[in-house]
């Protein structure tokens, strides 16, 4: 009789056990999903910004309360009207996107954006600093590390191959421009995308898993 599958993942465990294949609980699991992410946006690119939430909040004509509870994770009431006028004070674009995506290609920009801000932080470097050296918008460096739906130009992926010694063609796949992915790089970008992460300065646990990936990238 074959061995069952261990699983030490909590977070695979609690999924299976309380959302499983019932379609509302996994349509409340993708809401409870997409209003973390605004919230989150709204948070970061205001700080990004240099400003407050009372700041904010004069600029799109609102109050310091409301900037709060847009960038609260568990607040419902996001509306395409206050999105607009908070993108517009960003000097932003608000975009729908509606995709299918599978799971494997999401799993694989996850470990693009990853890979991106580990490289980043193990030379040191602020968006700022690597935009000046790289020569890629520093806006676009930060879509690059940060948005889910982010697809980065040719011409971005061979500047950071560039600066990075990595193979363009990798970079492409990981970013979810080419469908033809090798098994070996499919696997390895999920064990990376897995490893957690810190906003500090790079672990030791961080770097090994850095650099095993890094190698498998370099493979032809």
């Amino acid at each position: 009789m074959p061995a069952r599958r261990r699983t030490s993942s909590a977070v695979e465990i609690l999924h299976r056990r309380y959302v499983g294949d019932d379609p509302e609980r996994k349509a409340a699991l993708e809401a409870v999903r997409i209003h973390a992410e605004v919230a989150r946006t709204i948070y970061e690119l205001r700080t990004g910004a240099g400003l407050t939430q009372q700041e904010l909040a004069k600029l799109v004509s609102t109050t310091q309360s409301v900037i709060s509870r847009l960038e609260d994770e568990d607040y419902e009431g996001h509306s395409v009207t206050m999105l607009n006028r908070i993108a517009t004070a960003l000097n932003k674009q608000v975009a729908v996107v509606m995709t299918a995506e599978d799971s494997e290609t999401s799993v694989l920009r996850c470990a693009f954006q990853q890979a991106l801000r580990y490289l980043r932080r193990a030379r040191g470097l602020t968006v700022e600093r690597l935009s000046g050296l790289t020569g890629i918008n520093r806006d676009e460096l930060a879509a690059a590390e940060c948005s889910p739906g982010y697809r980065p130009t040719p011409l971005t992926l061979h500047k950071l191959g560039r600066f990075y010694g990595l193979p363009e063609r990798r970079l492409a796949v990981l970013a979810g421009a080419v469908r033809d992915v090798p098994e070996a790089l499919a696997q390895s970008a999920s064990r990376f995308a897995a490893q957690s992460e810190s906003f500090a300065k790079l672990t030791k646990e961080e770097r090994v898993a850095l650099d095993e990936f890094i190698k498998v990238l370099k493979e032809e």
